[in-house]
């Protein structure tokens, strides 16, 4: 299983909390003399520095690259990491996990409705009908505390399932 983030826009704070998961996940298959139950990969357009618990994939192309690449590489059963909602709704429709900075977790049930609602709010506004959404919108220790429950709990429910082999 990998967790795959999209990480060009995702929280500093984020990146180092995923990459704590992923080095203590490696120590820990380390001590029990067994491979790692998953694996951490950011994808980006722009060059980060990660830690060696993770792979990086640097992609070019343009602005939908790092989501091509996070689509080819997902599998059901992975997790994704992303505020693309329309990314999310593809990875759910194929079995991958996705979740966004603030912890929601999206499926095949709830993200339609969740992008239909965001269109339609773009239309109103694009026709005068409603006013402009608040672009300095908050992100702060609830929504890390939010994020931090969400994946622990997204985590838990994918290493209950049965693995097959881990293929890089």
């Amino acid at each position: 299983m990998r967790i795959l983030a999209d990480a060009d826009s995702l929280q500093a704070e984020l990146r180092e909390l995923l990459e704590r998961r992923a080095a203590a996940e490696l120590e820990r298959a380390a001590r029990e003399s067994r491979e790692p139950r998953y694996r951490l990969v950011f994808i980006a357009a722009r060059l980060l520095k990660v830690g060696p618990a993770c792979e990086f994939v640097l992609v070019e192309g343009g602005p939908d690259a790092a989501d091509r690449e996070l689509l080819a590489r997902a599998a059901a059963g992975d997790i994704a990491v992303t505020r693309d909602l329309p990314l999310a709704e593809r990875l759910a429709e194929m079995d991958v996990t996705a979740l966004n900075d603030r912890g929601e977790v999206f499926t095949r049930e709830n993200v339609r409705e969740r992008r239909s609602a965001r269109d339609r709010a773009a239309e109103l506004r694009a026709l005068g009908l409603a006013p402009e959404s608040p672009r300095a919108r908050s992100w702060g220790p609830r929504e890390f505390k939010s994020f931090a429950d969400a994946l622990d709990r997204e985590l838990t429910r994918a290493l209950k399932r049965p693995q097959g082999p881990f293929v890089p």
